[in-house]
């Protein structure tokens, strides 16, 4: 157990893996499946677990106070996470559809949220490991950290050590699902995404080697009984430090509106952001310590807010609301943002998306601004007429699950290592089982 007078940020790292229950090895100690993978550029993190939410006084004639109480509920800890848009390696970890968007012909293949409307194991639901190493050090800076993603290449040069081992603290987050997926662009700031979620159970560990899978199975028991260590955390590939606002586009197919306003495409954008709620209606039944699904609640609309300075109006009547086609009017959003090589990162695209709302704002000896709100609503798995899709340069990232080859050097797809435990628990830094 590590011991300190705080603990700040330069301590911490966030990872992310699959649940599910998953094969384990056949050694001295079993070996879990899952294979955490680093977020990067995480500025922020918090949770909070409410213990009470699902609890139930039992009271009866002849006491004033309780007799006991009981759960009869869910605990569902909240958690948040924000941070840099990058290249899109977190979108991918996290189970977002990150080729929703052709990278060759432009064209739209899946909805962003598409692994989590087809139930798909590795995507519906993630489990989140945030490490704390001792105070005082930087979490990527640990002894023999030498290479790019820490551990995750063919030949590793560098491992925790022991007494790192047990100076590292993790809290594991499991059965994680998202409510909520903002991404914000905003004049003389970095691009940022924010998430908010749930998770089913939480795990607080002394050591990050000998790690249960903190997700749970439908009855309460545990998805996967082998045992995991964390990899050694690295600010990950420098191809793309963060993003600039200047490198921000926004389009319209259809730049005019009946109702008029203004033109989308001659106005001065400050800020834009999309936001995708992800609410859920828990599935309960009797024999079952827990919910048996958390399906996702539709429809989804998905909405983009964008403020802008005036440049002019565009001609067009409120009244055509009712009276006309007005009503009907779409067009197709694009949001792109480049790297400083003019090659796209990310694609956001939403299809036949409506205007919700128009406001303008005018104060004295300032230029006024107008806010928009537009919104798609989020379609079935293949379709692409309408929706909302993304498209990530790095966003493939394959689920990290362990195969055992014989007592040498896990490999995996991609030629992605992952450090084991040995016999007794921890890392065996010389590499092998």
């Amino acid at each position: 157990m590590a011991s300190r007078t705080r603990i700040i940020s330069q301590s911490k790292a966030l990872y992310v893996s699959p649940t599910g229950t998953l094969p384990t090895m056949t050694r001295a100690v079993a070996e879990s499946g899952v294979m955490p993978a680093q977020l990067h550029r995480v500025d922020t993190f918090s949770f909070d677990i409410d213990l009470a939410g699902g609890r139930q006084d039992v009271r009866e004639f002849g006491q004033l106070a309780r007799i006991g109480t009981i759960t009869l509920g869910d605990l569902n800890p909240s958690f948040s996470l924000g941070y840099y848009l990058g290249n899109a390696e977190n979108e991918g970890n996290l189970g977002f559809d990150a080729l929703g968007i052709s990278p060759t012909t432009a064209a739209l293949q899946d909805q962003f949220i598409s692994g989590i409307i087809d139930q798909s194991p590795n995507k519906r639901e993630k489990n989140l490991f945030l490490s704390t190493v001792a105070e005082g050090k930087d979490a990527f800076t640990t002894a023999g950290t030498d290479a790019p993603e820490g551990a995750f290449n063919a030949n590793p040069t560098g491992h925790y050590t022991a007494a790192e081992i047990a100076a590292t603290d993790v809290v594991s987050f499991g059965n994680c699902t998202f409510n909520s997926y903002t991404v914000n662009f905003s004049v003389g700031e970095i691009p940022r995404v924010d998430i908010e979620g749930n998770a089913e159970n939480i795990t607080f560990n002394t050591t990050c080697s000998g790690l249960y899978n903190p997700s749970l199975a439908r009855d309460g028991s545990r998805a996967d009984t082998g045992q995991l260590m964390l990899g050694v955390p690295s600010t990950g590939l420098m191809d793309v430090l963060v993003l600039r606002p200047e490198d921000v586009t926004l389009s319209f197919s259809n730049e005019t509106m009946e109702v008029g306003g203004t033109n989308y495409g001659d106005m001065h954008t400050q800020s834009a952001s999309i936001e995708v709620p992800l609410s859920r209606t828990p599935i309960e039944a009797l024999g079952s310590a827990k919910a048996v699904a958390q399906p996702l609640d539709f429809p989804i609309n998905v909405t983009l807010t964008v403020n802008a300075l005036l440049k002019q109006f565009d001609a067009g009547q409120l009244d055509l609301m009712l009276t006309g086609n007005a009503g009907n009017e779409t067009t197709n959003v694009t949001l792109k943002v480049n790297g400083e090589d003019g090659q796209s990162r990310h694609i956001y695209k939403l299809q036949k998306a409506v205007l919700d709302s128009q406001g303008f704002s005018t104060t004295l000896d300032d230029n006024e601004s107008i806010d928009l709100v537009f919104s798609a609503q989020i379609g079935g798995v293949g379709q692409t007429d309408a929706g909302f899709f993304y498209s990530g340069q790095n966003g493939i990232q394959p689920d990290r699950y362990s195969t055992s080859v014989g007592n040498s050097d896990e490999q995996f797809p991609a030629g992605f290592y992952y450090p084991k435990l040995n016999a007794i628990g921890p890392y065996n830094a010389g590499g092998t089982a």
